[in-house]
């Protein structure tokens, strides 16, 4: 009995072997799911990396439900984005959400698809800092700073912030919220005016967006591919979904958006592309 055991395992083995090899060496699409808030960038920066180095992969689609994350998060996957794009087609596909630092990242991609339901804009910056001192207070804690600066604490949550440090904060905002804008007026090919009108943070649906030229055409995953193929000129190919994970279960009893790496980007004082309904 345990001779053919053995025998059974051994050939679902060497047939799980063959049909992954034989994948492996077909012409596939890729997906990156990019899923939650944004604070790391790492793996999807991996798996892109991968992407580009893999000569049997002749597309890329981005599959965005994200309500965006960090600047700089956003911004290395938008780039990355932009120098894969050199190789192969890149396309965007919004599903649920894709909004502020998920929207920078669509534009990362020649062409955006969304669905007609999909939430997305958000283009705009967040940072939120939290005055504590009246609780601190009432719970007769005391807190001592020493500082080098005037600034160096500069949204303690110890006390409120002062009128120099709302100015220096609001300037800054301003001048991250204009690098947004300049890649949306440049990857979507708008006028100043145009710019304007989508930039000051609202939410726009799938419909709304791609009459305001923000997304390219409705549609979801089906459409996007249909779209790469056309483009590269290939009947059909499967696709290959990235970045590649062993599931876990904490993944399926916590979202996301609830996991403590994401609580803490919106919670402490990092600058947002971050769509907060």
């Amino acid at each position: 009995m345990k001779v053919k055991y053995v025998v059974v395992g051994i050939i679902l083995l060497l047939f799980i072997l063959s049909s992954s090899s034989n994948f492996l060496d077909s012409n596939r699409i890729a997906v990156l799911e990019i899923n939650g808030v944004i604070d790391n960038p790492k793996n999807y920066l991996k798996s892109i990396n991968y992407i580009s180095k893999d000569s049997k992969i002749k597309g890329l689609i981005v599959r965005i439900d994200s309500p965006g994350g960090t600047v700089g998060s956003s911004q290395e996957i938008y780039e990355s984005l932009k120098e894969i794009q050199k190789k192969i087609p890149v396309v965007a596909s919004i599903i649920d959400v894709g909004a502020s630092g998920g929207y920078l990242i669509a534009c990362g991609a020649e062409t955006i698809f969304a669905n007609s339901g999909s939430i997305t804009g958000s283009i705009g910056v967040i940072s939120q800092y939290y005055d504590a001192s009246k609780l601190l207070e009432f719970l007769k804690f005391n807190v001592e700073i020493l500082k080098s600066g005037d600034y160096k604490d500069s949204g303690t949550p110890t006390r409120a912030l002062s009128e120099n440090e709302k100015s220096l904060l609001n300037k800054l905002l301003k001048d991250i919220h204009q690098q947004f804008k300049n890649v949306v007026q440049k990857e979507r090919r708008l006028s100043n005016q145009e710019t304007e009108l989508v930039s000051q943070g609202q939410i726009f649906s799938g419909e709304e967006a791609a009459e305001l030229k923000l997304v390219d055409y409705i549609g979801g995953l089906s459409k996007a591919k249909e779209f790469i193929l056309n483009k590269v000129g290939e009947g059909d190919m499967e696709l290959d979904i990235f970045p590649k994970k062993e599931g876990r279960l904490i993944d399926k009893i916590i979202p996301e958006t609830l996991k403590i790496n994401s609580l803490e980007s919106i919670l402490f004082k990092k600058m947002l592309y971050l769509y907060t309904p």
